[in-house]
């Protein structure tokens, strides 16, 4: 019975110490929230990439919303990625005055995250992203007739994105699948910003160059490498491949005997959870969350290719977007009926590899 206890007991106290840092937010509406974890699960992962020297923008974009589903059977991860020019329908938000309308995805957090009597003003407050997640969440359900329930939510910082790769070290055996030179960092690792005319100039290859092939990479190169997307055949999807890779790579090695043996580095990755993540898990504590999902491996994460990683655009007024295809809306159906499988089964060229 004690050793029974302990089973249950230490895995609570670790997940509860190691997350003891995780700022929480309320963003799932009721309408919205799923009333269960044991079964199916929705969780939505939205990227900021604020930094030092953006305060003065008034209105920040998501710049990485991934859709996690989980079956009931809880034996597999699903990540769907949306393409952050995808045009679609935001609907009407009154808690910022946004009448709604068509726009780019990553809109929605932007129409969020705003102060309420000062319509433009960029909202960072806890009230305000979890603002900008709830209207995120709207915008992707009404995507699907009957709409989609949600588990729970995270805001990802990309400054807190940094520690935790810093604080896992080198990335090993990180993939690149297609050669592109940064247009963020020169070969030497030194920032290339503000002098952007260095990488985006005529001549592309100046910056930091990622050559075909399977190996470590320093937590710098690692992100940077999963940014880029001008010199990519499939620009924006094969950034989403890449970011869907390097979270993939992340939990592999963050799950590593090496990793858990070693104290200091765990305790780095603890502090660095806190400038991370912005967390709403709904009505479950995170303790729960581990214990249900305690048997997926790094190995089930399967990646899938929004519209199949084929660009879908048009221009309106001068503008670019992208459409999500019949066949990215009928996955979100797929996403709803927890048939998801199914429909990778008849488009198996949809899931990615990170190789």
């Amino acid at each position: 019975m004690v050793l029974s206890g302990l089973t249950v007991a230490v895995p609570k106290i670790a997940a509860a110490w190691l997350t003891s840092d995780i700022k929480q937010i309320d963003a799932i509406p009721t309408d919205l929230m799923a009333t269960s974890i044991d079964g199916p699960i929705n969780f939505l992962l939205l990227g900021l990439d604020q930094r030092e020297g953006e305060e003065a923008e008034n209105r920040i974009r998501a710049d990485s919303i991934v859709l996690v589903h989980i079956p009931a059977a809880h034996d597999v991860v699903y990540m769907i990625s949306f393409p952050r020019d995808s045009w679609v329908e935001i609907p009407e938000y009154p808690p910022t005055k946004f009448p709604g309308g068509l726009d780019k995805i990553n809109a929605a957090f932007a129409n969020g995250a705003v102060t309420p009597d000062i319509w433009g003003d960029r909202d960072t407050s806890p009230e305000g992203w979890a603002r900008g997640a709830e209207l995120t969440m709207r915008t992707i359900s009404n995507l699907v007739p009957g709409g989609l329930k949600f588990s729970g939510t995270a805001i990802i910082n990309f400054a807190g994105f940094e520690k935790v790769v810093e604080a896992l070290g080198v990335i090993k055996n990180f993939c690149v699948d297609e050669e592109v030179y940064s247009i963020h960092y020169y070969p030497d690792g030194r920032r290339a910003f503000p002098d952007l005319n260095l990488v985006y100039g005529d001549d592309q290859t100046v910056g930091k160059h990622y050559p075909l092939g399977c190996y470590d990479m320093q937590p710098w190169e690692a992100l940077d490498y999963s940014r880029q997307r001008y010199g990519l055949s499939d620009g924006d999807y094969g950034r989403q491949r890449h970011q869907q890779q390097l979270l993939k790579a992340i939990v592999r090695q963050a799950m590593s005997p090496d990793v858990f043996a070693n104290l200091s580095t765990v305790n780095k990755l603890r502090e660095a959870a806190g400038e991370l993540l912005w967390l709403d898990l709904g009505d479950f504590a995170i303790e729960d969350w581990v214990l249900t999902l305690s048997s997926l491996r790094p190995d089930d994460i399967v990646m899938i290719k929004t519209n199949g990683g084929r660009f879908n655009g048009r221009l309106v007024d001068g503008t670019y977007y992208e459409y999500l295809s019949d066949e990215t809306l009928e996955l979100l159906q797929h996403v709803q009926a927890g048939t998801v499988f199914d429909f990778l089964a008849q488009h198996p060229d949809w899931v990615a590899t990170d190789r």
